[in-house]
Order: C-alpha cells, then sequence, then structure tokens
C-alpha cells in the first residue's frame, strides 16, 4: 500500500550504548538522519550499519543540528526523536496509519512520552500525563526550534493531532546523569544570553519562584504519589535546575563586573 514518507532526525553525541532500541523502533522509517556532534565511541559506525541511515557530522547547539536534520529529509514527513527515545509499537503503527491516509489539513502530530527519572518511569507531578505530549512529528518545511534556549518549544504550524500510544524516554537514569546533564544545559543556556538577559533574580524572587514550583510539581500536580521518587523529582525538576541556572548567570555577570 502506498503512503506518503517520513523521515527521523536524531540528534547525537556519544552514544552508541543506548542508541540502539531507538533505531530498531524506526526501522521502517524512509530515512533516519543523524547528526552527529563527531562521537568518538562508535556512534558513527554503529548507525551507519542500518540501511536507511543518512550520517551528518556537525558541531552545534543540540536544536540547530535538528533543525539543520530536518532541513536535509527528502520525505514528506519529518519526526523528532532524541537517542533514547524508544516508540512503542501500538505508537509506530499509529503513524503508519496516519502516513497511509493522513488528514490534509494537519501539520502537526503530538506524541505522548513516559519519561524516566533518577531510572524510573514517573506519571505524576511534572511527568504527569497530560503534561507529557510533545510536537514531535511535522510536515516537511512546517517546523523548526528558535535555538535560543536548550528545553525550548519547536515552531510549528497547526493544526495539530495526538497519535495514540507513547514512547519511551531513557532520559537522566541515574542521580550522577541529571546532575550532569543539568550541569550541560544550565551552562549552554547561559552561555548564550546577551548581557541585557543575564540578571539573576533577586534572593526574595529566587526563594519565592523555587517554592511555588515544588508546591505545584509536588502537591497541585500529585508527585507526592510517587513517594519519596516524587518529592526528588519536584524538587530537582524544579528548584535545583533553577537555582543552578541563576547562580550561572550571577557568577558570569560578577566575573564581567570585576573584570
Amino acid at each position: 500500500m502506498s503512503r506518503e514518507t517520513v523521515a527521523v532526525v536524531i540528534p547525537t553525541y556519544n552514544v552508541a550504548a543506548i542508541i540502539r532500541p531507538t533505531l530498531e523502533s524506526i526501522r521502517w522509517a524512509d530515512e533516519i538522519i543523524i547528526v552527529d556532534m563527531f562521537s568518538d565511541d562508535g556512534t558513527k559506525e554503529l548507525v551507519e550499519a542500518y540501511p536507511n541511515v543518512r550520517y551528518f557530522g556537525r558541531k552545534d547547539y543540540i536544536f540547530a543540528n535538528v533543525n539543520y536534520g530536518m532541513e536535509q529529509a527528502t520525505t514528506d514527513w519529518v519526526i523528532r526523536l532524541d537517542s533514547d527515545e524508544v516508540l512503542g509499537e501500538e505508537l509506530q503503527k499509529a503513524i503508519q496509519a496516519f502516513l497511509e491516509k493522513p488528514d490534509p489539513s494537519v501539520k502537526t502530530l503530538l506524541f505522548r512520552g513516559v519519561h524516566r527519572f533518577f531510572g524510573f518511569p514517573s506519571y505524576q507531578g511534572v511527568y504527569r500525563e497530560e503534561a507529557c505530549w510533545r510536537k514531535h512529528m511535522f510536515r516537511k518545511g512546517t517546523a523548526a526550534y528558535p535555538c535560543k534556549a536548550e528545553h525550548e518549544d519547536i515552531e510549528s504550524q497547526e493544526p495539530t493531532q495526538r497519535l495514540a500510544g507513547h514512547y519511551d524516554h531513557f532520559t537522566n537514569m541515574t542521580a550522577e546523569e541529571v546532575v550532569r546533564k543539568f550541569n550541560y544545559y544550565t551552562s549552554k543556556d547561559v552561555e548564550r544570553m546577551s548581557d541585557s538577559e543575564l540578571e539573576p533574580m533577586s534572593p526574595g524572587k529566587l526563594l519565592y519562584r523555587c517554592t511555588r514550583m515544588f508546591i505545584l510539581y509536588y502537591f497541585q500536580w500529585k508527585g507526592y504519589k510517587e513517594g519519596q521518587f516524587g518529592f526528588y523529582t519536584a524538587l530537582f525538576r524544579g528548584p535545583i535546575y533553577t537555582i543552578i541556572e541563576q547562580v550561572k548567570r550571577w557568577e558570569r555577570l560578577e566575573k564581567q563586573r570585576r573584570g
């Protein structure tokens, strides 16, 4: 049966240990476009063993590499995935069914993610189901990242449609990985800020913001239902991440002021 075509774009850097399940879940894609930041762990050799992979080496911010990969696609649709996101069978079938009979008015498709934190799947608080729908699939040429921050939303066209099923996001599998990624993302965000954007919050405002975030994630969004796991998730994904980023803003400004 004929269907419209799709490419999957994946930004990578030293992911040989984790990317195979992702690639196995998208073997049916017409193209898999890998935009790699010159890995030295065998990532290039591993991904090029798959017949539908096109490999590009490029050093840039993650979302800039995603934009580049989407521009290289020769298909009707593009899907944006991380190297640690694995499409479930139901979602795979839903994507293929849509491609066979696409709604011509739809430009953006949303997938639901089940996210790991400290290695465990979370369904409450920050990662409650309603908060875990992401824009992942787009008609070619209708979506791009602004590339102003590490956790920004992609800009895409309406209307949108949700697909059945979910993907598993195997991110932040240990506390050590959580800290390492927080350090990377906050450094990259502060690095690209202009001086006018850099001013950190006052101590009082920062304390209020962190308290409010914790109350939202742990109590209002019911992170407490996941016990101590939910407590740590609310704490790290809210106050701790925010404090790290604010300290780095202050540090950069203070160094500039002191010469």
